[in-house]
């Protein structure tokens, strides 16, 4: 476990090490005491087998099934002066909770669910799916050392694990311990799993040779998603490279005219819907997931790193399940969209759907 001396108390940013065997023996039996707790509050009960301490010795982080608990709120104290309250924002819980409880649960066909609701599956669909994931190799390191995936959810393609193939370690960074646990059973030990918070990451500065952040940023709330970035930025070496894929959504005009029929009729069904709970007396349908996008301008007067931008995908997956289809010559179209993508990535990346920012540490 050399890889622990790159991590940092995400409380106290202090050096983290391993807790000796004698002191775990220690900790256990205040636990049967019921002396310590979550930093959240609640009581802890079970029994500690690996965990991290920060320096000053007044944060423990377990290791569960080989996952580092690095959120705050799961750090364990023995002082109720150390309590900190719940500190998760809703609208992370939401994420969290989604991602735990359905994204990484497999359907019958054997997808995950988060594919099965968010991503276009059909066969013919599956060479230009491949050719966009492949795009991201362009942009980073071809070796290293560590490889930052934020949030690595489950590694749900295969075409994923190409990113990190020539790195030692690969870290999965997310807030859903499902997820990690596919991703240790994916990578074995060159996965190091952190349950932790993107804008707090709890890796030191200039420790890791690439990252990638896919379909993941507008998932953080609107305030906080510069934050996220910019850690992953931090945490790079000089001349280190790091990928963020992004999602315009209506702030792409591409799909706004293409799509504006199916969005019109989207939203009348939802106010029929509302008004319906309404009159009915019903609660509104929970939401299922937090999600906030930002135009391109607001990443170019705010972000305060450099970035290139590029394209991932330029078109959305109900674009392509409304016009799209196998009997329609699909994939002959879809060849011709990628070759335009290819040859004007800037201008794709800022009309399409699905930008993708490089970054390069000088």
């Amino acid at each position: 476990m050399g890889w622990i001396e790159i991590l940092k108390c995400p409380i106290t940013g202090e050096d983290i090490r391993l807790l000796s065997d004698m002191d775990i023996v220690l900790l256990n039996r205040r636990i049967e005491e019921n002396n310590v707790w979550q930093v959240d509050g609640k009581q802890m009960k079970d029994a500690i087998e690996v965990c991290l301490i920060n320096a000053s010795g007044n944060y423990y982080y377990p290791i569960v099934d080989d996952i580092v608990l690095l959120l705050p709120d799961l750090a364990l104290v023995d002082n109720r002066e150390r309590i900190l309250g719940d500190t998760l924002s809703d609208d992370k819980k939401l994420v969290k909770n989604f991602y735990d409880d359905r994204g990484w649960h497999t359907t019958s066909k054997g997808d995950y669910e988060d594919a099965d609701i968010f991503e276009d599956l059909r066969p013919f669909a599956q060479e230009y799916i491949k050719k966009c994931h492949d795009r991201v190799s362009r942009y980073l390191l071809p070796s290293g050392t560590y490889m930052v995936d934020a949030a690595s959810g489950a590694l749900q393609f295969e075409d994923y694990l190409q990113y990190s193939a020539n790195y030692t370690y690969r870290i999965c960074v997310d807030l859903s311990f499902t997820g990690l646990r596919e991703c240790k059973k994916k990578l074995g030990d060159k996965a190091i799993c952190l349950l932790c918070d993107m804008t707090n990451l709890p890796i030191k500065d200039n420790k890791v040779d690439g990252f990638v952040s896919l379909n993941t940023i507008y998932h953080i709330p609107k305030d906080e998603q510069l934050k996220a970035i910019t850690e992953l930025y931090r945490i790079l070496i000089q001349g280190g490279k790091g990928v963020v894929v992004y999602d315009w959504y209506k702030h792409s005009p591409w799909m706004n005219l293409s799509l504006l029929p199916f969005r019109g009729v989207q939203y009348i069904g939802n106010k029929i819907k509302k008004a319906a709970s309404k009159i009915s007396g019903k609660a509104a349908p929970a939401k299922m997931l937090y999600f906030h996008a930002h135009p391109y301008e607001y990443f170019k007067k705010h972000l305060p790193v450099p970035f290139e931008l590029k394209v991932w995908r330029s078109v959305s997956v109900p674009f392509m399940k409304t016009y799209l289809h196998e009997n329609m010559n699909g994939k002959k179209w879809l060849q011709k969209i990628y070759e335009k993508e290819e040859r004007q990535p800037e201008l794709c990346g800022l009309k399409g759907e699905y930008p993708l920012f490089a970054f390069n540490k000088k």
